[in-house]
């Protein structure tokens, strides 16, 4: 059974992206809508999904659309652009975190955290296939799952659409 929350592939041919050369392929997905700004995708049909990619498909593209509109493609498209230029292993759009975070200690509120070097990651996520293939490769019992923070959680690097600074790398 498919689950409704990734919906079938698009690809490269089907939504114009990187003039169609056969080597990208967007997932459509509808956890973000759920949880917030960030995707969530099921863990079972997205083992199935990345295991029936073709080869040649080099870099997967995951946006929270059913059908993506005009403007989604363009950005994909700009995103693909710069992704490969950068040689990137993910690139997502993102922007500056806003809502207020706090270090916990029980029930008891810790301290405020400094959100000035925060970012909230949004979509669509871009990610090189041969990182996607490793990431997924480790899941062991999560029933769903962001495919950035999976990758993220394993020492990738995650680069910001458009930002200046250097990649993102989280702390091991």
């Amino acid at each position: 059974m498919t689950s409704p929350h990734l919906l079938r592939p698009f690809s490269s041919r089907q939504l114009a992206l990187v003039e169609g050369d056969g080597q990208v392929m967007a997932f459509g997905v509808l956890g973000g809508r759920y949880v917030g700004p960030s995707i969530q995708v099921h863990v079972p049909t997205l083992l199935k999904r990345v295991r029936d990619l073709p080869r040649s498909i080099r870099t997967v593209v995951f946006f929270d659309e059913p059908v993506p509109d005009a403007a989604m493609v363009s950005t994909i498209d700009d995103m693909l652009a710069e992704f490969e230029e950068l040689q990137a292993e993910v690139l997502v759009p993102y922007v500056a975190a806003t809502e207020a975070v706090k270090r916990v200690d029980g029930d008891l509120v810790a301290e405020g955290i400094d959100r000035t070097s925060l970012v909230s990651i949004r979509c669509p996520e871009i990610i090189d296939r041969t990182i996607l293939d490793a990431a997924v490769a480790s899941l062991s019992d999560e029933l769903w799952v962001n495919p950035t923070a999976l990758i993220a959680a394993q020492g990738g690097a995650i680069r910001l659409y458009g930002h200046p600074l250097v990649p993102l790398r989280r702390r091991r």
